[in-house]
């Protein structure tokens, strides 16, 4: 049998155009991916806002003020303002990415405690604010919330200590960064967005899929020169207390990491030592 040469080489073609057609339809798929179905899921799987408010502080024998405040971008989002007559600290706490501000109950309770004035506020879509959420949203929310407090309570800078949990963590550390203030607390807070999506969704990084959010506090952390206190569990399951250890090495001094051998990722963490790190700051 005589094989032509021709033969064998148009079939090595024909193989590479298969290949690069292939390749191809990958690429283009990706793209179309990216383009259209990234941005409709991504904020689905970074926010988990509820719109139904369960309790309030009253609920726990804490007056409040039902709080308004107006953003840049003229949305409303709602807060609640917990004087403690015997602090002259307050704390502003940003929660995490699930539910609403009704959900921070045990939280508030145990600040006031401390003792401390608490304002904490709702993200755009999320109980009874206006709007969507996103990344640069949350930003706003975050302004609006610090001028709040100069510019309605009177508050002095140094006197605002800006606290955040989870995602809320990556919330006050842009606003730590951005304005002075008297202190920043991270409890169980990542180091970006984009770290958590490798670290739970092994495909969703570049160069396949690319996420738009980017809530860099490994960036942001060591430009920021109030005292710090970062927390976290050595048990939680969501966030790995590794990235509270490459937050506190990156930041600069005065810093104090308290790494706790009990509690989940949301379990409302009561340690000694923590409840006395939070004292010293708002002291």
């Amino acid at each position: 049998m005589i094989i032509s040469v021709y033969e064998g080489k148009n079939d090595k073609i024909m193989v590479m155009k298969r290949i690069i057609y292939y390749l191809l339809l990958i690429v283009g798929a990706l793209v179309l991916i990216n383009l259209f179905l990234v941005p409709v899921m991504e904020p689905t799987m970074i926010y988990l806002p509820t719109r139904g408010m369960g309790a309030n502080p009253r609920s726990i024998g804490l007056p409040y003020e039902d709080v308004f405040v107006t953003c840049k971008d003229d949305v409303k989002i709602n807060g609640w303002f917990v004087e403690n007559k015997a602090a002259d600290k307050v704390i502003l706490l940003f929660h995490g990415n699930g539910g609403n501000i009704s959900y921070r109950l045990p939280l508030i309770s145990l600040l006031y405690r401390l003792p401390a004035s608490i304002f904490i506020i709702d993200y755009h879509g999320y109980g009874k604010s206006e709007g969507k959420p996103a990344e640069k949203n949350l930003y706003l929310d975050a302004d609006a919330a610090y001028n709040y407090l100069i510019e309605v309570k009177e508050y002095q800078p140094d006197q605002i200590i800006v606290m955040g949990s989870s995602l809320g963590g990556a919330v006050a550390t842009y606003l730590a960064e951005k304005e002075k203030v008297g202190g920043l607390v991270l409890l169980r807070s990542f180091t970006s967005a984009r770290d958590m999506a490798q670290l739970t969704m092994p495909l969703y990084r570049r160069p396949f899929i690319w996420i738009r959010s980017k809530f860099d506090s490994l960036e942001r952390i060591n430009k920021i020169s109030a005292p710090k206190l970062i927390v976290h569990s050595k048990k939680d399951e969501t966030i790995p207390y590794t990235m509270s250890e490459a937050l506190y090495g990156k930041a600069a001094d005065p810093k104090q990491l308290i790494l706790l051998e009990e509690g989940s990722h949301n379990d409302l963490i009561v340690a000694k030592r923590y409840i006395s790190a939070l004292r010293r700051i708002v002291k």
